[in-house]
């Protein structure tokens, strides 16, 4: 019977701490979301993505997003049109946010000439696990960014030591952009229910009243 228990015990805290993020990551995040013109699409284009990876994807109001890899190979086939057909197709806000929950997301800032980034992945099974990065990426040109750093996001410095030391992030590489016919719209992606991903709480509730 207490085996049982403790069985009962271990499974839910693996299912806790895969349906939520964890506190480490949260409170790491900086680069709140504010929903607002970012006046990127003056400095690079944006109607695709670029190449390398993380994949990425920016919206004009501050989001950016990363396909994970099993879907990385769909979109450049596809040119993200699945998406868009799968959101058109759904008859319910639930489905639809299950389409954009593995997708990687977070938000951006423009700092003079560079790009940074903070994206979270989302934990998907006790197989997986939430973890967040911030990249920096120069920008060349409207169509390329020079990747600068990665670094990871969170308040646990043994895991940010040991990650850091063991799989460092080398800049040089450089991202290319590919335009694309259809962008998946961002209303749905995951993050977007989070209040802790907005700066301000009245802006959260206003979007999630909005679609429901």
């Amino acid at each position: 019977m207490k085996k049982a228990v403790f069985l009962i015990i271990v499974y839910i805290s693996f299912a806790v701490s895969c349906s939520s993020i964890p506190r480490s990551i949260k409170n790491a995040f900086t680069y709140c979301y504010e929903d607002r013109y970012t006046g990127i699409d003056t400095l690079i284009n944006i109607e695709g993505y670029y190449s390398l990876h993380p994949i990425l994807i920016f919206y004009d109001n501050g989001l950016v997003v990363s396909p994970i890899a099993r879907d990385a190979e769909r979109l450049l086939h596809n040119g993200f049109s699945f998406l868009q057909e799968e959101t058109k197709n759904t008859k319910t806000i639930n489905s639809r946010y299950s389409i954009f929950n593995f997708i990687e997301c977070g938000s951006y800032k423009i700092c003079v000439d560079t790009i940074k980034i903070q994206l979270i992945h989302k934990s998907s099974s006790i197989n997986d696990y939430w973890r967040g990065h911030e990249y920096w990426y120069k920008i060349i040109d409207r169509n390329t960014l020079l990747f600068v750093g990665s670094y990871l996001i969170t308040t646990n410095q043994k895991e940010k030591d040991f990650i850091e030391k063991n799989y460092p992030f080398t800049g040089g590489s450089k991202s290319t952009f590919v335009p694309v016919p259809t962008l998946p719209q961002p209303d749905y992606f995951w993050i977007l229910k989070e209040k802790w991903f907005w700066c301000n709480d009245q802006d959260w509730k206003t979007n999630k009243n909005r679609l429901m």
